[in-house]
């Protein structure tokens, strides 16, 4: 059976899903999936089966403009109210509330994004002000990875140990308080595919399940070998 990603293009998938989680789609944003190429990028979702739930519904919804108009008021309402507000009741996407011993912002995973993507050259969106341990960024991130490795050339992080460690390490947990919200249909959707799209890329990037402590301790070592690469480079320049 062929990768469920290999038609659509993993970075592709990855940049579609970020968007929802960082924006909230405007009606003219939905429209675009009427036009022709709209209609074929949707089919092209379709036979991913990680992202055909949410083309489908999508390809549904905007056949009419009433349609429309409620998708995009029902996506504005599910995500503002599951990740713009505080409380137990709410599913935040940043990796710090969930691995932090207090569910804090700000913390160790902030600080390990950040250093990647000082390492990668990447810049935030201007205007854009969120975390770095953000799902819709460490998203962006992975796409970033998989056009680098398509190109031949490869991060010292593969796309597959950048998701492991910074991406699995809180989404399950992320996925199953999205199921636990009041109204947590469009939400947990969003959510379990972006967690379907990257199991299955990390399960193709193996031959055999990975040990997951052993895992991490490689991350950790890559992660401080390329930070002591960069810093040389960069004392080098001074």
């Amino acid at each position: 059976m062929a990768n469920q990603t290999e038609t659509l293009g993993k970075a592709v998938g990855y940049r579609w899903l970020a968007q929802f989680f960082l924006h909230r789609p405007g009606l003219a944003d939905l429209r675009r999936y009427r036009d022709e190429d709209g209609r074929h990028f949707l089919a092209a979702c379709k036979a991913v089966p990680a992202l055909a739930p949410l083309a489908e519904l999508i390809e549904a919804a905007v056949a009419t403009e009433e349609g429309l108009a409620h998708l995009q008021a029902a996506l504005a309402r599910a995500t503002g109210e599951a990740f713009d507000r505080a409380g137990p009741r709410t599913a935040p996407p940043y990796a710090s509330v969930y691995l932090s011993e207090r569910g804090l912002l700000f913390q160790q995973p902030t600080r390990d994004m950040n250093r990647i993507l000082g390492l990668l050259k990447m810049n935030l969106p201007e205007g854009l002000n969120e975390p770095a341990d953000h799902l819709g960024i460490q998203l962006n991130v992975a796409a970033e990875l998989c056009d680098r490795e398509a190109a031949g050339e490869p991060f010292s992080v593969s796309s597959v140990l950048f998701l492991e460690t910074q991406v699995l390490s809180w989404l399950p947990a992320f996925v199953e308080r999205c199921s636990r919200l009041p109204e947590p249909g469009l939400v947990c959707m969003l959510a379990h595919s972006a967690l379907n799209l990257v199991q299955a890329h990390v399960e193709a990037g193996h031959v055999k399940p990975a040990d997951p402590v052993k895992v991490e301790a490689l991350a950790r070592v890559a992660l401080q070998l390329v930070c002591m690469n960069y810093k040389a480079a960069e004392a080098y320049c001074k």
